[in-house]
Parts: C-alpha cells; sequence; structure tokens
C-alpha cells in the first residue's frame, strides 16, 4: 500500500480519537473514574521519577500485568546489553501500571499508562523525553504509535513475539496497513515457528525475524536472601522452620484439590501451612469455601494470628509470595484453564507443582517436568503424595536436580547478541 494512503489512514484514525478525547473523554470522566478506567491518566504522558541526563531514552511497553512482569524482565537483558541507557516503561491496564510503578530499577525513569493513541499524544511522548527505541511486548501493536515511531526514524522491536490464529485472521483483512508496518520492524523476536511463520505472511523481513523461544523461560534462579524471606514470613506470622505451599493464580475449583491435598498431608502427619492467591479476587470468596472452615481470608501480607491455610486477597503481591514459599502450586491448571506463567515460581529454586491442563505453559512445564524440578499432579490426591515425597521424604533428591537445572539456566545468552 502507497506511503499516501497509510497516512491518510493512520491520520483518519488519528483524528477521529482525537475528536473522542477532547469532545467525549470529559463528560465519561466522571463514570470513569468510578469503574477505573483511568480516562485523565490516559491523556497524559508517563510520570517522570528521575531524570535521565541526556542519556539515550529506551520506551518500552506492555499490555496487562503478565506482560508487565515479562518487561521487568525483558529490561534486565536490556540493562545488561546497554547498560549507559535509560527506559520510559507502559502498560495498557491499571494492573500493569500498578506493578511497572513498583519498579526498583535505577534506569527506569518514567511510567504511566500508554496515552490515548493518537498522532498528537504520540509525538508529545516520543519528542518529551527523546526516544531512541521502542520495544514492545509480545504483540502491542498501535497505528499512531508505529507511525509516528517510523516518521520520526525511531526503531521498534517486539520482544516475545506472539500472534494467535485470531489475531492473525483479522490482522489478514487489513493486510495493506499492516505489511507497511511490520516489514518496517527492525527486530522481532518470536516464541516459536509457527508465530515466525505469520509474521512472515504479514510483511516482517525474514532478516529482523529470530526465533528465541518464550522469554519467560530465561531467568535467572537463586534462592532469595534469608533476611528478605524472613521479613515476610514475618509480618504472615510463619516460622522460618514452617513448610509453606504457596498456590498462586488460583481459580475456581482449585480450592478443592487444594483442601484435599493438604487433608492428606495431614493424615500422614506432614504440617504445612498453604498461601492461596486467587486469579481473579471475585473468586476469592468461593475458593475460600472449597478450601474450608479452616481458610482465614487476608486483605494484604499481614496476619495478626497464625494460620494453617488462607486466601490474600490483593493485587501484585504473587511474587512475594513465591519467594517466601517452599513449593508452590500454579494455578489454572487443575481446572481447564491452560495454566499460568510457571516461572514465576521456578525462578526462586523451589518445587514447582501443577495439574494436567497446562497447555498455555507447555514448554516451560516440560522443561521444568524434564529436568525434575516441576511435577505433574492429576488431583489432590496425587499432589498430596508428590509434595510428600519432594518436601518430607527425600528433598536432597530435588536440592540435586535444582542445583543443575539452575547452572543451565544460568548460563544461557542466545537473546544478549540479538538485541540491539
Amino acid at each position: 500500500m502507497k506511503t499516501t494512503v497509510i497516512k491518510c489512514c493512520v491520520e483518519s484514525y488519528s483524528l477521529v480519537l482525537e475528536a473522542i478525547r477532547r469532545c467525549a473523554l470529559p463528560f465519561l470522566a466522571r463514570t470513569g473514574r468510578k469503574r477505573g478506567w483511568n480516562l485523565v491518566e490516559r491523556q497524559s504522558l508517563p510520570n517522570v521519577v528521575r531524570k535521565h541526563r541526556s542519556r539515550a531514552v529506551v520506551w518500552v511497553h506492555a499490555a496487562s500485568l503478565g506482560e508487565a512482569k515479562l518487561l521487568q524482565q525483558f529490561l534486565t537483558m536490556l540493562e545488561a546489553r546497554n547498560p549507559d541507557d535509560c527506559y520510559v516503561v507502559t502498560a495498557t491496564s491499571r494492573s500493569g501500571v500498578d506493578y511497572l510503578q513498583r519498579l526498583k530499577d535505577a534506569s527506569v525513569i518514567a511510567v504511566g499508562f500508554l496515552p490515548i493513541d493518537t498522532l498528537p499524544l504520540m509525538r508529545s511522548l516520543l519528542h518529551t523525553f527523546s526516544i531512541s527505541r521502542v520495544w514492545l511486548l509480545e504483540t502491542e501493536l498501535w497505528p499512531s504509535m508505529l507511525y509516528a515511531c517510523f516518521s520520526a526514524g525511531i526503531p521498534v522491536g517486539i520482544a516475545n513475539a506472539r500472534l494467535e490464529e485470531r489475531s492473525f485472521s483479522n490482522y489478514q483483512r487489513v493486510s495493506g496497513i499492516v505489511r507497511s508496518f511490520m516489514r518496517r520492524l527492525d527486530v522481532v523476536l518470536v516464541q516459536n515457528d509457527t508465530y515466525a511463520g505469520r509474521f512472515l505472511k504479514l510483511g516482517v523481513r525474514a532478516e529482523t525475524l529470530h526465533i528465541v523461544g518464550n522469554i519467560k523461560g530465561y531467568i535467572r534462579i537463586s534462592r532469595p536472601p534469608a533476611r528478605e524471606r524472613t521479613a515476610l514470613r514475618r509480618q504472615l506470622r510463619l516460622l522460618d522452620r514452617d513448610i509453606v505451599i504457596t498456590a498462586g493464580c488460583v481459580h475456581k475449583g482449585e480450592g478443592t484439590v487444594l483442601r484435599i491435598c493438604l487433608e492428606e498431608l495431614k493424615k500422614h502427619g506432614r504440617s504445612c501451612k498453604c498461601i492461596v492467591v486467587p486469579r481473579h479476587l471475585d473468586e476469592s470468596e468461593a475458593i475460600a469455601g472449597e478450601l474450608g472452615p479452616a481458610a482465614r481470608r487476608l486483605s494484604d501480607i499481614e496476619s495478626r494470628e497464625a494460620f494453617e491455610v488462607c486466601v490474600i486477597e490483593k493485587l501484585g503481591i504473587l511474587d512475594n509470595m513465591y519467594l517466601l514459599a517452599d513449593a508452590a502450586v500454579v494455578g489454572g491448571t487443575f481446572e481447564n484453564i491452560g495454566g499460568h506463567n510457571v516461572w514465576e515460581p521456578a525462578r526462586f529454586g523451589i518445587p514447582v507443582f501443577f495439574g494436567p491442563y497446562y497447555y498455555s505453559q507447555h514448554s516451560g512445564c516440560e522443561k521444568l517436568l524434564a529436568a525434575g524440578v516441576g511435577f505433574k499432579a492429576t488431583d489432590g490426591m496425587e499432589l498430596a503424595s508428590i509434595a510428600e515425597r519432594f518436601l518430607w521424604i527425600n528433598p536432597e533428591k530435588f536440592s540435586g536436580a535444582a542445583a543443575l537445572f539452575a547452572e543451565q539456566m544460568n548460563q544461557q545468552d542466545i537473546l544478549e547478541p540479538l538485541i540491539p
């Protein structure tokens, strides 16, 4: 498609959004505040947290909470590759922005929502921060953002790129515009062969595309500092000697599996504490009911009394709950959800347990299984049996496998040469 046509299409799209922003959004602001739409923040640039003092500034954007966590992981790779750069980080969702605002990286100079995708706002962001490069996580493609970058000669890359069948079909319907953007991407780090084929069909140049696997699996594995672990445990009235199992991203229906597991362990004289972090807060009550009357519901990482099992109803705490744990159960795998990120607990060097439904996390789970640091259970009874074997009966077997796996994972360097 000719450049003039692309320009006309993007400018028309931007004008429509700009008209809505200026005319309709002021009337929607009150409703937006009640519903958490953050309309005011989305019309502003990211908040500056420190000056960058003439250093090169890179903009890294994610969508929701999951991608924001991946952004933090990718940021460590960028920092290692280009230690003098600094970063503007944005997300689309409230939970994603909240997570990014807690980043402690000294290289981050600004954090906030992705502005509404109009050319004036995007150009303003690029100019204000003197952006020299843009990275998008997975598949966050915005027309005005991309057009503003390419018009200004700013290179754009995609990290952990993926393209599901539905999105691929939708992009093919407007393939002329999409191809004009895709062919100008300067690097695409794609997860697998299937996604690579789709990106190529949409116009990505073969020389810019690299199949590197899922970046979530590029982690450094290490046990957390004892002082940090102890401090978190004290907030929850947990002792250093307590064996703690954290079940993260738990869905309704999986509380029953956990209850059966804990009851079975108790029958065998195995004492442990269980922390449950729901995937969706509105399912907390149902999950607590499935866990039984002993389950305590907490609104934060703090408890005045000791407990056997608790449900913590707060977003953004999962990393800390995995950090203080001796083992993890990954939710979305005992219900037919497909599973959630198994690398989040695996990076702390603890056993990772999951159910049979892990198809959306297949490569990661299979890698953990092969290394002897991840374990699949079909139900609560089998989960108890596996947990007992590796936490009480023969923990040395896991420790040996974990040490070898950590050594292998910590030597990975395939990505660094591909990052400009």
